[in-house]
């Protein structure tokens, strides 16, 4: 009776049972699952798991069917892109770099020195982005041009002779060359002899580099010196003609751009003058390559005797005098502006040439210099000689002591003093073509002059001779048709008096700007050029003509200032 009550009560609980838990057909299960511990129904699963992967693979591998399956997976994976560096960061250029410039500091330069500039040095510039650096234990930074020692042309070396031996009335040697120093007194007795009292060799502030052409420098001068952005446009838009006009191998051919005569010698010289003027050399600038090719053409020009001259010029310029000098003079400078060992060696032996070859008279005869080697000589062939000789000290060239004072005994007879004059002034001068020539002309006086202040004569001894010639020969001034141009006169006078300065400079610049910013050629395939025209402008052309204009306008920077101290008003 008992056992039916059990039973009954179960079937109860059965019939009471929710429809999820009369589903279950395995209470085992359900046991295992609600009770076991959690890990425990984990190993279990994945037992199971293997289990039936392993039955599956059996019953794939019974398959001896060959044929190849319906469908063939591969693993597919992402292609990977090739990640480029990062790249540097573009450096920003200034306004006178551009795509075809080499910075004069750039460290991946290969022509860059490993020497570093030393803080001192830094400290002492006074623009900041040039050194003097040709001297072989100062750094060389490609942007500097010149040498330290540019105060003066004679450096005499292993003298045990006391400073200021030599030179008239005692005067050394050193001061009456030096670029910018003064005459000291002293008891010397003529040229070459005596001893003195004057200052010793590195008096001096450096005066006389091409450390201003470019860069900072170029900008402060130009300020400082009356220039603008019309004259800076000037230079540039004539550099620009220049260069597209230049012959594949390197020259000009003035003839083709109406020269009357062959003078390719000559106006390549000038042309290269005026790249080297605005800071352009061998190694930095926008016309580098230009520089590069005027370089390399004078070069194959040149003799074994050192004259650079292309022969086939023999009927221009009467001679090789003019030629010779003028690349002597461009020489010179692009061996101090880039310091190339083979563009050095090319001035130094041109200078060699100029010196012992081409200059009338020996030893401590010497003279001057005109059309021939030997020839008696004229002032106008002399200056460009002159020129040469001081471009090629500055560059640290060897130069014969006794050439400058060939030079100097030969501007003393061919100088015509005034009498009177303005008190505390030397009395006015004029210079003449020859030594037996009579009074000379502005032109010839301008040039000069100019050799007199590049040989060490204070301003004051000039001052009166200066106003002479401008007074005589006039502003500059282009005139109805260009008939008031005379481009040689004008090179020589802003020379001469932008180193005079004073009021004189001033009137001279104001009149120098109008002449030629407003006259040069806007327009067609002239553009930026100046027209062939007025005196000597048919023996050299519209490149000559160009190239002069363009130096003229780059007198605020070409050549420092030689006494800028000393400034007469």
């Amino acid at each position: 009776m008992r056992n039916e009550t059990m039973e009954n009560q179960i079937d109860e609980q059965v019939d009471e049972m929710v429809p999820e838990e009369a589903g279950q057909s395995d209470p085992f299960l359900h046991t295992l699952t609600s009770q076991a511990p959690w890990w425990l129904v984990s190993v279990v699963f994945h037992v199971l798991l293997i289990v039936l992967a392993y039955m599956m693979s059996i019953a794939y591998n019974l398959d001896t069917d060959e044929r190849e399956p319906l469908v063939t997976v591969t693993t597919l994976s992402r292609p990977v892109e090739a990640v480029d560096e990062k790249k540097p960061k573009e450096e920003m250029k200034t306004a006178l770099m551009s795509d075809r410039d080499t910075h004069p500091t750039d460290p991946t330069s290969k022509e860059m020195s490993t020497i570093e500039v030393p803080p001192d040095i830094l400290k002492k510039a006074e623009i900041g982005d040039h050194f003097e650096t040709i001297n072989l234990d100062r750094p060389d930074t490609h942007s500097a041009f010149g040498t330290p020692d540019a105060h003066m042309f004679h450096s005499v070396k292993g003298s045990d002779d006391a400073a200021g031996g030599g030179g008239s009335g005692g005067a050394t040697l050193e001061d009456v060359i030096g670029a910018g120093a003064a005459r000291s007194p002293g008891s010397g007795g003529g040229w070459g002899g005596g001893k003195g009292t004057g200052v010793g060799n590195d008096t001096g502030s450096g005066h006389g580099s091409f450390g201003s052409r470019g860069g900072g420098g170029r900008k402060l001068m130009v300020k400082r010196h009356g220039g603008s952005k019309a004259t800076e446009s000037g230079v540039d838009a004539a550099l620009r003609w220049l260069a597209y006009h230049q012959e594949a191998d390197g020259h000009w051919d003035a003839k083709k751009y109406a020269a009357g005569e062959k003078t390719d010698t000559a106006v390549t010289g000038l042309a290269l003058l005026a790249f080297l003027g605005a800071g352009h050399s061998e190694k930095v600038g926008e016309y580098k390559d230009n520089v590069k090719k005027a370089v390399a053409w004078l070069m194959t020009k040149q003799a074994a005797n050192g004259l650079i001259w292309d022969t086939t010029d023999a009927g221009g310029h009467r001679g090789e005098g003019y030629p010779g000098a003028i690349a002597s003079l461009s020489m010179a400078e692009a061996a101090a502006m880039a310091n190339i060992p083979t563009t050095r060696d090319a001035a130094q032996r041109a200078i060699n040439y100029c010196t012992e070859t081409h200059q009338a008279g020996e030893g401590s005869d010497k003279l001057a210099w005109r059309y021939h080697p030997k020839m008696e000589g004229d002032t106008s062939v002399t200056g460009w000689f002159v020129m040469a000789m001081k471009s090629a000290k500055v560059a640290g060239l060897n130069v014969n002591h006794a050439s400058f004072d060939g030079a100097i005994k030969y501007l003393d007879s061919v100088e015509h003093k005034q009498a009177g004059g303005d008190p505390g002034y030397a009395p006015a001068s004029t210079y003449s073509y020859m030594a037996k020539g009579t009074e000379g002309s502005h032109r010839l006086t301008a040039i000069g002059c100019l050799c007199r202040q590049f040989m060490g004569w204070k301003k004051e001894d000039l001052q009166a001779s200066v106003e002479g010639f401008v007074s005589k020969g006039g502003v500059p001034n282009w005139g109805g048709n260009g008939g008031g141009v005379d481009l040689y006169y004008w090179y020589y006078g802003t020379l001469c008096v932008f180193q005079q300065g004073g009021d004189v400079w001033k009137k001279w610049n104001e009149a120098l700007k109008v002449a030629l910013v407003t006259n040069q050629r806007k327009d067609g395939d002239d553009a930026g050029s100046w027209d062939p025209v007025g005196t000597y402008s048919t023996e050299w052309g519209r490149v000559g003509e160009t190239a002069l204009g363009c130096l003229c306008l780059e007198v605020y920077y070409r050549y420092a200032q030689l006494n800028p101290g000393n400034d007469v008003k």
